[in-house]
Formats: structure tokens, C-alpha cells, sequence
């Protein structure tokens, strides 16, 4: 097997196998590009498990059909940022790059 652990960033040699485009491909078609959290369309197969140094080398984590979702890029960026910052979901950013409270439906 090989060690994946000197790629500049962890897992960027796995997403450019022949391998994971092709699990990339089929997962993505399986979902019919629709976003698994709000239903948008999405583009961005993820992994439910993040890749780290530590599984990098495992395929049940890095290969494993029960380990990703497609996500569209909002949801994506919910998910990766949620767990370094604090995300409000009461304000967003407007137009001019002002924060503003989000309008309620």
C-alpha cells in the first residue's frame, strides 16, 4: 500500500487516483447531483469521516462508499467550518460584504 502521509495536504494524493475519480463518479451519479443535506444541487463528494494523517492510508475510510455524501458548496463550507468557528445561523453576509440579520420565512 502506499504511504500517502507526504502529500503536501492530507489526502491530496488520493483525490488524483484513477481510483477515487472513479468512486467520485459513481457516488455522484448515485445521488443524481442533488446536495444530501438541503437538496440543492450538489458537486462536492465528501468524506463523512474526515481524511487525516492517521486513516489516510486506510481504505474504509478513504474508499468507502458509507463514508461520503455529495454536498453542495454551502453545505460543504457548513460542515468544515462549523467545526473551527463559530457559524450563526441568524446573520449572513450582504451584498457589499456587510454583516446583516437574516430575514425569517
Amino acid at each position: 500500500m502506499c504511504n500517502y502521509s507526504s502529500s503536501k495536504r492530507v489526502g491530496d494524493r488520493i483525490y488524483h487516483t484513477s481510483a477515487w475519480r472513479k468512486l467520485r463518479r459513481a457516488y455522484y451519479g448515485s445521488q443524481h447531483g442533488i446536495c444530501e443535506w438541503c437538496g440543492k444541487p450538489g458537486y462536492i463528494v465528501d468524506h463523512i469521516e474526515e481524511i487525516t494523517e492517521e486513516n489516510v492510508n486506510d481504505p474504509f475510510v478513504t474508499f468507502n462508499w458509507e463514508n461520503l455524501q455529495l454536498l453542495c458548496l454551502p453545505c460543504s463550507n457548513r460542515k468544515t467550518f462549523k467545526k473551527h468557528f463559530a457559524i450563526r445561523e441568524d446573520v449572513t453576509f450582504d451584498e457589499s460584504g456587510q454583516l446583516v440579520k437574516k430575514e425569517s420565512y
